[in-house]
């Protein structure tokens, strides 16, 4: 019998920030490959005439976004440090997307690690000062008591709550942090959803969004996934 070959389990996170939130899922699959591809990692190949490198890849990050917490799923026949691994990938990231974090995971996991996801936390930053009444009628637009919830998100069974509407409210608060359901029929779009919001408040510019980690979503709680820290 053919030995089989021994498999170290990694996961990685990478952040994306400046032009790399333009670049599409497709072109982003391509450009980690090719970073992996230049590093010289022992990196473990499906079997079969084309050998790919065995990666998993979690849901895509809606175009115009910024992440903190793209994740990849990476399969090495030679234990390596994180910081070995991290370095060595960094070399090979393009300006704008590298990787911020690295675990071995000694435990075997589900075919898909990816498929509990089901929310996601995200970020939306406002630039200038907003006034009190201001951050009242974008948290009224949050909450659906304006009645055009359902028409700026599109559906209006999906779960849209702020978390940090306290700290909001502050004098010095303009980013508001909020959980959203992700539906693999019924898609979220953080960017469209910042530019209705834009346009229902009149606004003078468009507020920045980011997504910060994957929910799992239960009820009417949340907890984060896939925490590194």
């Amino acid at each position: 019998m053919p030995e089989i070959e021994k498999q170290f389990t990694y996961m990685l996170r990478f952040a994306r920030h400046g032009f790399s939130r333009y670049i599409g899922h497709l072109d982003w699959i391509r450009i980690v490959q090719t970073a992996l591809d230049r590093s010289g990692l022992p990196l473990v190949y499906t079997e079969g005439y084309t050998p790919k490198a065995k990666l998993k890849y979690s849901p895509p990050l809606p175009v115009g976004l910024e992440s903190d917490c793209e994740l990849v799923l990476l399969h090495l026949s030679k234990r390596l440090t994180a910081e070995t691994l991290m370095q060595s990938l960094n070399n090979s990231m393009p300006y704008g997307m590298n990787i911020t974090g690295a675990i071995h995971l000694y435990h075997p996991l589900a075919k898909n690690p990816f498929q509990s996801i089901n929310g996601a936390l995200y970020e939306m930053l406002f630039h200038g000062r907003l006034t009190e009444e201001m951050k009242n009628r974008i948290l009224d637009v949050f909450n659906n008591k304006d009645g055009s919830n359902g028409e700026i998100i599109e559906q209006s069974n999906l779960i849209v709550k702020v978390v940090n509407d306290d700290l909001f409210l502050m004098e010095t608060g303009n980013r508001i942090e909020y959980a959203a359901r992700l539906e693999e029929k019924q898609t979220f779009h953080p960017v469209k959803f910042a530019m209705a919001l834009k346009n229902h408040l009149a606004l003078e510019y468009m507020p920045e969004g980011k997504k910060l980690s994957f929910l799992k979503i239960e009820g009417k709680g949340a907890r984060k996934l896939f925490q590194f820290d």
